[in-house]
């Protein structure tokens, strides 16, 4: 069926979603995998049903589906923390694009975080700066995660940063103009010749909390099913009026073959290897 959540179904949504219902967070996606190709954002998205089964286990499930797969297509649906929507995408395992893993991509289970809980906004960026030679953009970037870590607010954030000082520390970020989320790598050091050790001012809490994503308040119907369960579309209009059910309550897709995810790294903070 398809659903179009308003802004108050959306906001309905993360009452019923974020903090109860797990999935496999995406993490690092390479450049040109199967991952990338099929669009996946790093740490706000969510892999929720493979092939039609419903992967809110640590059981293994998912990455035999994924082995099993190779080569073959394969439907995952996401949950977006940011945009509280979910997306179909298809996409094929194998081990000839390139790089490591069947899909590219770094995936961890973990109950659905808001991102509200590990957001900073980073303000003036200092000339010549840690942060500068890093390429963070001043108001429009936010830091939605540090390394392997979703961390909680500024203090955790900074004995983070304050544990890794002179090595590489990946970043990564949300820019709100472009409505996507990069990687960066940055290197603490309290010899830069600035204020603190990063050289930029970063803001936290509601005010500075990641703005709202003009799909968030799209009204355009996003399908979740397909085959047999898929809504005629003289029916959209109707479902239009309805408020998204909460995520356990989603009809899962119709997905064609599994797929193997690649294991999630070591806890780890700062990227030296």
């Amino acid at each position: 069926m398809g659903l179009v959540p308003s802004a108050e179904a959306d906001h309905e949504e993360m009452l019923d979603v974020i903090g109860k219902e797990h999935g496999y967070r995406v993490h690092h996606v390479e450049a040109g995998s199967p991952g990338d190709q099929a669009g996946l954002v790093s740490i706000l998205d969510y892999i929720v049903v493979a092939n039609g089964i419903r992967v809110d286990q640590e059981d293994g499930q998912l990455v035999q589906m994924i082995a099993e797969s190779k080569d073959e297509p394969m439907r995952l649906c996401i949950f977006n923390t940011h945009t509280l929507r979910t997306r179909e995408v298809t996409l094929t395992p194998n081990d000839k694009w390139g790089g490591s893993g069947l899909l590219g991509v770094t995936i961890r289970f973990d109950v659905l975080h808001s991102p509200d809980k590990h957001t900073l906004h980073v303000l003036d960026v200092y000339e010549s700066s840690p942060a500068s030679y890093a390429g963070l953009e001043g108001n429009n970037d936010y830091i939605i995660a540090v390394g392997d870590l979703l961390f909680s607010g500024i203090n955790e954030f900074m004995d983070i940063i304050h544990h890794n000082i002179n090595r590489d520390v990946r970043l990564y970020v949300y820019n709100a103009a472009t409505e996507s989320v990069r990687e960066c790598t940055i290197v603490p050091d309290n010899g830069w010749g600035g204020e603190g050790v990063l050289g930029c001012a970063l803001g936290a809490g509601y005010l500075h909390s990641l703005p709202q994503s003009r799909l968030r308040v799209s009204r355009r119907v996003i399908p979740i099913g397909g085959g047999a369960d898929a809504e005629p579309a003289t029916d959209r209009a109707r479902a239009a009026r309805q408020p998204e059910p909460p995520l356990s309550r989603l009809p899962e897709p119709l997905l064609d073959a599994p797929t193997r995810v690649d294991p999630p790294p070591p806890l780890s903070v700062a990227d030296g290897e």
